[in-house]
């Protein structure tokens, strides 16, 4: 009897980018009010473009760390990308502060 193999090959992950007009400041301030998610902002202004890995602090589980780039794509601070297995995380700075101007970096300015 003849095996046959299937593999199944994955659709190519894509990331939904509100346009920032439609981001409330509700929004905004929820997505900057999670340590966790301020953090991963933090890192992105440090270095422009980061992996995922290396945008996360610490030893947070994958599951809780999906939801975070969830919640901060929603509000419009970063943009992701897939490159191969890797998903790239770039801040929406110019765009962020041109809608809420002044908004991330007194957030930052204040971060513990």
């Amino acid at each position: 009897m003849e095996t046959t193999k299937r593999f199944y090959i994955r659709p190519m992950d894509r990331f939904v980018h509100p346009d920032l007009k439609d981001v409330s400041l509700a929004a905004a301030l929820h997505a900057l009010a999670d340590p966790v998610r301020l953090e991963i902002i933090a890192r992105l202004v440090a270095n422009p473009c980061l992996n995922s890995g290396a945008s996360c602090p610490g030893n947070t589980p994958k599951s809780t760390l999906s939801n975070h780039f969830n919640v901060l794509r929603a509000a419009g601070l970063i943009e992701t990308t897939a490159e191969g297995r890797e998903r790239m995380n770039r801040l929406r700075r110019a765009d962020f502060d041109a809608r809420f101007p002044g908004l991330l970096d007194s957030v930052l300015a204040n971060k513990p």
